[in-house]
């Protein structure tokens, strides 16, 4: 075990994944800290699968414990097989950093016979897999509760007949929902995209895959209480959801809407329920699960206090009572995403309501008792304008008692792709800085607590969401830069393939990197 993580691993509850023994090793990676980890439900997922695969045990690894594991401090490059939740673009030099101090060959076409596996999934890896494609054998593409199992019951088949390291990819890559990057070669000229070609025996594009949600729970399994949502354990309520955002790449990932039963929810809040004070509900769209109030009653039966995802405005409005079934469960804050103080603008985005139900919704839930209100916006959108936010949030100011109950936090917009803006050029990132400026000073005026991200990091981010595998090849240099989030570190590796700022804000013409998806 890494000594430093002792304290952690000892608090833990819920399934010990050293409590089992098993012929082969994986590496369950997370490019990220521990306490964002264990409060991702994809990666507590994978952790239950691992468990009840026959003959694997799995022991974890997270970037402050380095490339030993938490459970025994067994070193990565022993493991047979390693996987990483891919969730968040700006993971990947996390990922690398791993993998090179695991002493891993970090690009998949230098693996040897007996060099570990490197796989990945997660929300970033479904939407566009060409970025990680370098240094991946296997990449799986949508929700992994099917697909997982069999993976690595066919890899370990492989295995114990004897099978080549190419052999197992092309009896792996006939699973529907597994990409195998080394079987598909993207096709340039003049350093524009022109297609694919696959080999003889790999699929493509390869389908997303998606389940059946009442067939699996999706819940804490192992609860700490160091996790980024203290003292909570999680129960995902729903998948999908029902709405349209242009921007959205989540509804894209996971439709269709998909509403567990509510036998399932009560049996998964059993399990979670003596671990701690507080039950998390988990889903992009909450509110339109029919049995919600049932939901909620049965927590307090549990004796609980709630908490919850980000929700729909739009279902709110029209579910008025909840507010105060909310307060009666000590709900403090509510998180709601207008995203734009413009009524046109929030319509292009696919958000509805006008300025004025918005405000009332707002006062209205702080007058049932809520304290606080969390609001998400966005900068650099298509319509509508920082000024026009401002101008939105000091006409709520006016109407409520203390603009310290109001929260902001804000980020910029970047397309995503298999999105309705996937396509979009975006504002330069002078014109973000600008808004930034203007944004900051007008809530400081209005004393509303806010939080946001770097221009310069959503740039990176930006890069990297439409990214290809020629810019996913460059990538490992950063590993030895002294500074390698500075925008010239990754203006410099765009300027070797050819290209500028105007290329991000804009990359593709016709074919681009994420059709080797099917999103279905």
């Amino acid at each position: 075990m890494v000594e430093s993580a002792k304290n952690y691993w000892e608090e833990e509850q819920g399934i010990f994944p050293s409590s089992k023994v098993g012929k082969f090793l994986f590496a369950l990676c997370f490019p990220g800290d521990y306490s964002l980890g264990m409060t991702n439900l994809g990666y507590q997922s994978i952790i239950r699968l691992l468990f009840e695969a026959p003959d694997w045990r799995g022991e974890r690894f997270f970037c402050e414990y380095g490339s030993r594991s938490l459970e025994s401090g067994l070193p990565l490059n022993s493991f047979d097989m390693i996987g990483f939740n891919f969730s968040f673009e700006l993971d990947i030099l996390n990922l690398l950093s791993l993998l090179q101090e695991g002493g891993i060959p970090l690009f998949a076409r230098d693996r040897k016979e007996k060099d570990p596996w490197v796989i990945s999934g997660g929300p970033a890896a479904t939407l566009n897999p060409e970025i990680l494609a370098p240094f991946m054998d296997l990449i799986v593409i949508g929700e992994a509760e099917e697909i997982f199992p069999l993976i690595l019951a066919l890899w370990k088949e492989g295995e114990e007949k004897g099978k080549s390291r190419e052999e197992k990819k092309k009896i792996l890559g006939n699973i529907p929902g597994v990409y195998i990057p080394g079987g598909v070669k993207p096709l340039y000229q003049g350093g524009e995209l022109q297609g694919f070609e696959a080999e003889e025996g790999f699929s493509f594009p390869v389908k997303r895959q998606w389940v059946d949600i009442n067939e699996f729970e999706t819940r804490t399994f192992i609860y700490t209480p160091f996790s980024y949502f203290q003292g909570a354990s999680l129960v995902e309520v729903s998948r999908g959801c029902r709405y349209h955002c242009s921007f959205c790449a989540g509804r894209n990932i996971y439709h269709p809407l998909r509403n567990r039963s509510l036998e399932l929810i009560e049996k998964m809040i059993d399990h979670v329920s003596p671990w701690s004070d507080k039950i998390g509900l988990v889903g992009a769209d909450l509110l339109s699960h029919p049995a919600l109030e049932e939901i909620i009653k049965y927590v307090f039966k549990k004796n609980k206090k709630l908490t919850f995802s980000s929700l729909s405005a739009l279902s709110l409005v029209r579910k008025k009572n909840l507010g105060e079934l909310f307060c009666e469960g000590e709900v403090e804050t509510i998180t709601l995403a207008p995203e734009s103080g413009s009524f046109p603008a929030r319509m292009v985005l696919g958000k509805g309501l006008s300025n004025e139900e918005w405000i009332d919704l707002i006062k209205e839930l702080l007058e049932q008792g809520i304290k606080r209100i969390k609001l998400y916006f966005m900068l650099g959108k298509p319509e509508g304008g920082v000024e026009e936010d401002l101008e939105f949030l000091t006409k709520l100011v006016a109407r409520i008692k203390n603009p310290q109950q109001v929260l902001v936090s804000y980020s910029f917009l970047i397309p995503k792709p298999h999105t309705a803006l996937s396509d979009w050029r975006t504002p330069s990132i002078r014109d973000w800085e600008r808004e930034k400026r203007i944004w900051e000073r007008g809530l400081g005026k209005l004393k509303i607590p806010f939080s946001g991200e770097s221009p310069r990091l959503a740039w990176i981010q930006l890069l990297l969401a439409r990214g290809d595998r020629l810019i996913g090849e460059k990538i490992p240099q950063l590993l030895s830069h002294p500074h390698p989030w500075s925008f010239r570190a990754w203006q410099s590796l765009l300027g070797e393939l050819g290209r500028d700022d105007e290329w991000v804000r804009s990359p593709w013409r016709n074919v681009k990197p994420w059709q080797v998806v099917d999103m279905g």
